[in-house]
This record gives C-alpha cells, sequence and structure tokens, in this order.
C-alpha cells in the first residue's frame, strides 16, 4: 500500500468519526425535538439537509477559491462542481460537464502578473467555511429548539467541517489537497512552478499547444511535475539526448521528488534505453537503477506514457506475453482516465509504435491491440 493510500484511509475515517459524530449528537437529538415521529418524516428530514449540507459547503469552498484566487492576483479560468463546469474558452464561457481533479470540485485559474498570492487562493475555502461556522452558531443561538433551522445549521457546518478535514491535510492524498499545497508553496521556487503549472494546465485543459515550458535550475516536487511536460514533448520529438540529460538532472534529486513522479521520469529513460540500446542495457537499468518501488509503480501505473515503456520492456526484455497482454488491455481504460486530450493523438502514436514492436516479435501474433481513442 502507498504512504498516500495509507493517509487517506485515515483521514476518511476522521470524517466517518465526524459523520458519525453529527448524526448521533445533532441529527439524532433533532429527531426528537422537532417532533418528527413517522420513519418518513425523520428520514426525509436528515437526507435533505445533509444532501443540502453537502451543496451548501461544496459551493462554498469553490467560492472560497475564485475570491482568494482574484484576490491573490489570478485570473479564473473554470469552476467545477460535481462535473457541473462553467469554463472560459476562447470564444467565450461556457457551461457543460467535464471531469476534475479533487474530492467534490476544482477551480482552475492562471496568473495575471509575476508576483502572486497563491496562499490566498488556497486558503480560500478554509475562511468561507470558518464564516460559515459563524452564521450556523449565530442561527442556533438566536432560533428556538422546535425550529428547523436551529438544527439543520449545525449540520450544515458540521459537514463544512468534515470536508474541510480532508481539504487541510497538509500531505498528498489520493487528491493534491490545498493543505499539500500551502506546505509546497513555502518555497519561492515552488510558487514560481506551481504558476508555470497552472499556465500549464490551462493550456491542457482547453486543448491549446503548450509552449515555452520554463526551466528550473533547482529540483523539487513542483519543478519536477513542470519538468515532466517537458520531458513528454523532447520524447514527442525523439530528441533523446536532451532527455536524458533532463533525467539525469532529475535522478540526482530524487530524494526531493515524490515517487509517482519521478517513477514516471525514471519509465522514460527506460523507454529511450529500449529504443537506441542494447536490450542488456535496459535490463541491467531495470534491475540496478530502479529501485523495487520504482519497478512495481512503473509495472502498474495507470498512465499511458508509462504503460508503453513497461509494454517495450515486457515484450523485448523479459518476453512476458501475460504481461504485455496486461499493459495492452489496460491501454483504452488509460487514455480515458486522462483528464484532457493534450498529447492524447501523440501517445497513441507512441504505444502503437510499441505494441507494434512487440507483436513483430516471435511468439506474439496472438497480441492484439484494442482500439484507441
Amino acid at each position: 500500500m502507498k504512504k498516500e493510500d495509507f493517509l487517506s484511509i485515515l483521514v476518511y475515517l476522521v470524517m466517518l468519526v465526524i459523520a458519525l459524530f453529527i448524526g448521533l449528537q445533532i441529527i439524532e437529538p433533532s429527531l426528537e425535538k422537532l417532533d418528527l415521529v413517522s420513519n418518513v418524516e425523520r428520514y426525509g428530514f436528515a437526507t435533505v439537509t445533509i444532501i443540502a449540507g453537502i451543496l451548501i459547503n461544496v459551493i462554498l469552498f469553490e467560492v472560497g477559491h475564485v475570491l482568494g484566487a482574484i484576490i491573490g492576483g489570478y485570473s479564473v479560468i473554470s469552476v467545477n462542481i460535481f462535473g457541473f463546469a462553467y469554463y472560459k474558452t476562447k470564444t467565450g464561457w461556457k457551461f457543460g460537464l467535464r471531469r476534475f481533479e479533487g474530492l467534490t470540485g476544482e477551480t482552475k485559474i492562471i496568473a495575471k502578473k509575476e508576483k502572486t498570492k497563491p496562499r490566498l487562493f488556497l486558503f480560500g475555502p478554509t475562511i468561507m467555511v470558518l464564516i460559515e461556522f459563524a452564521a450556523a452558531i449565530t442561527i442556533f443561538l438566536l432560533t428556538a429548539e422546535n425550529v428547523a433551522i436551529h438544527h439543520q445549521a449545525l449540520i450544515v457546518a458540521g459537514v463544512g467541517a468534515m470536508l474541510l478535514v480532508y481539504n487541510i491535510m497538509p500531505f498528498k492524498l489520493d487528491n493534491f489537497t490545498d493543505g499539500y499545497y500551502i506546505v509546497l508553496l513555502s518555497k519561492k521556487v515552488n510558487v514560481e512552478a506551481y504558476n508555470e503549472l497552472i499556465r500549464i494546465e490551462s493550456l491542457v485543459y482547453n486543448n491549446e499547444p503548450v509552449t515555452d515550458i520554463k526551466k528550473f535550475d533547482e529540483v523539487t516536487t513542483m519543478t519536477a511535475r513542470v519538468s515532466l511536460y517537458e520531458l513528454y514533448q523532447l520524447i514527442d520529438k525523439n530528441a533523446f539526448n536532451e532527455a536524458i540529460t533532463l533525467i539525469e538532472k532529475l535522478e540526482k534529486h530524487e530524494d526531493k521528488v515524490e515517487l509517482e513522479f519521478i517513477a514516471r521520469v525514471k519509465a522514460q529513460k527506460l523507454y529511450i534505453y529500449l529504443l537506441t540500446k542494447a536490450q542488456e542495457a535496459s535490463e541491467t537499468y531495470w534491475f540496478k537503477e530502479l529501485t523495487q518501488a520504482d519497478r512495481k509503480f512503473i509495472s502498474n501505473d495507470l498512465t499511458i506514457e508509462t504503460m508503453r515503456a513497461y509494454l517495450l520492456y515486457s515484450g523485448i526484455v523479459t518476453k512476458s506475453q501475460s504481461e504485455c497482454a496486461f499493459v495492452i488491455k489496460r491501454a483504452p481504460k488509460a487514455l480515458k482516465n486522462n483528464l484532457n486530450d493534450y498529447r492524447k493523438e501523440e501517445e497513441i502514436n507512441l504505444f502503437t509504435d510499441a505494441f507494434n514492436r512487440v507483436k513483430a516479435l516471435d511468439g506474439n501474433d496472438m497480441l492484439e491491440l484494442p482500439p484507441l481513442k
């Protein structure tokens, strides 16, 4: 189990404890004080209030992001709540269903100026929930026990507390939380890399070409994320020498980079070795230079960039038909899991080329490539 998976489980358990507290200490007593007798009334009150609490707090979170972004010197280009997105395009603002990264929603931004304050954007939801708490306590104190809103205010605030616990965690969970970004942005170089990253992601989000990627001398988790975009572009251009130079720079500082990013970087080095060097060099790199954690991640990663490297390795070096079939079967899912179409055609071509190289080897006639789109 990965560290972030373990931490995610712990955080979800804390959220569950909060949910139980809300149910036992707030909702259940309120059912008695409001004289709700039938099960329809009781469950209806609880269900409607909880759903309303979730919707109110998710909206408050994104409103906090929007206000924090504007104050911090950013332009908002997309607000997504449960997949319902209001987003900016070249021709104006549009509304539609779009995927998002996050627990309940996502606000995408881009810096308007060089000096920005990303922490205002990241602290926005916390400030909004604190305001909500103050409003809930005020309503609770000013209303009678036999009035529904007396109890509903606390329930809604409790739901906000539950979601806030997840959002303020200062480490990576199954998603990147605001709390985790706040910790990273204590370094100036990470602020610069963060702004460059959201610039790139805004282009990616609208399926526009990514050009003039900023280079950083210092290697951190944030700068490495930017470098990964540059690395993929170098591979698209067959600029393998430049790609290896970039990879080796990142490898020298891999202790400063999260496993998933450095493992994906190393997968590209393996891929280049498989294309340009003898089989022995690729095998040596796999067993001598990659750690067990690297190898495990590369063999299970569900990104098409890593998968083409592992497909080549499984076909050329280990000659494992079962592993090749495993990778090929997951390829369509990997493409669908990408949040954007950026580089999709390039990766389909690269994966197809890797497949053709493997299938051309003896004994692989039975391998079939499913439709990739």
